[in-house]
């Protein structure tokens, strides 16, 4: 099918296998052409991509993905869309849909296979409100080699994530593999149904791979925010903790959201 985008395609899709949006995994479709082409135009996907989708939901946004990329792979975990995803995406020879909770991929050992044929593989998603930092964290903790991550996510969290001022342990996981930036405003008009907040898109260029000890290091750390680094980092590093700070150069006093990535890098090594 051409064109799954347009409002009356979808809801002929939507009729013929008599399914609705779920609650349950956060789905809302994108109806809108224009706005689909222009969130593909910020990928700059060329066919030496390979793309990876997480969360295909009818194939609006696959579609014009695999006129752009030389391959598409989408996780999906509706297993109720797998007829549907047959008949509109079922004339895309470079499209492949796999029935998978994205959480539970292995994906540094897929992405590795990827690389094999395609010299650039990116992520690009859709992603549901409520589960917009796991993803993004099990993508960041895999240590894929990917050359770009593209996310539609709610536009306060996209504010957020993009503010050199705000600080949590997901944006200092950012900052220590990449770049990031919001790319697109997207209005909640688009979807269908439509949510009760627009979106956007951010990008996160990689070009370092996660040093994947930041991880429990960076939990630990905003444990409780309001504690200073010290008591919060006590409970790694016990009665070295005083020594270990004054090793790398940190305040005992200061909060966590006050340290800058090259600190929290600075303590991985005494883990």
């Amino acid at each position: 099918m051409k064109d799954i985008a347009k409002k009356s395609n979808t809801q002929y899709l939507l009729d013929k296998y008599k399914l609705q949006a779920s609650k349950k995994f956060g789905q809302n479709f994108l109806i809108d052409l224009n706005t689909i082409k222009r969130i593909v135009a910020t990928t700059h996907i060329d066919k030496e991509t390979c793309v990876i989708e997480i969360g295909p939901g009818i194939g609006a946004l696959s579609e014009q993905l695999a006129y752009h990329a030389g391959y598409v792979r989408c996780y999906e975990i509706d297993t109720r869309l797998k007829d549907l995803l047959k008949e509109s995406l079922g004339e895309f020879t470079n499209i492949e849909v796999v029935f998978q909770d994205f959480l539970t991929v292995d994906l540094k050992k897929i992405v590795e296979e990827l690389k094999q044929t395609y010299s650039k593989v990116c992520i690009i998603a859709n992603l549901p409100y409520y589960i917009t930092s796991d993803i993004l964290e099990h993508i960041i903790c895999s240590q894929a080699s990917l050359s770009s991550i593209h996310a539609m996510v709610q536009k306060e969290v996209a504010l957020k994530l993009t503010d050199t001022q705000y600080h949590s342990p997901l944006t200092f996981m950012i900052e220590s593999i990449g770049t990031i930036s919001l790319d697109m405003h997207v209005s909640r008009n688009v979807f269908s149904p439509a949510p009760r907040v627009d979106s956007a898109i951010i990008a996160i260029h990689i070009h370092k791979e996660y040093n994947i000890l930041l991880t429990h290091l960076l939990k630990q750390a905003f444990t409780q925010k309001r504690k200073t680094i010290y008591n919060n980092l006590k409970v790694i590093f016990g009665t070295n903790t005083k020594y270990i700070l004054e090793q790398c150069q940190i305040k005992e006093n200061k909060r966590p959201e006050e340290l800058k990535i090259e600190d929290y890098l600075k303590l991985t090594k005494y883990l």
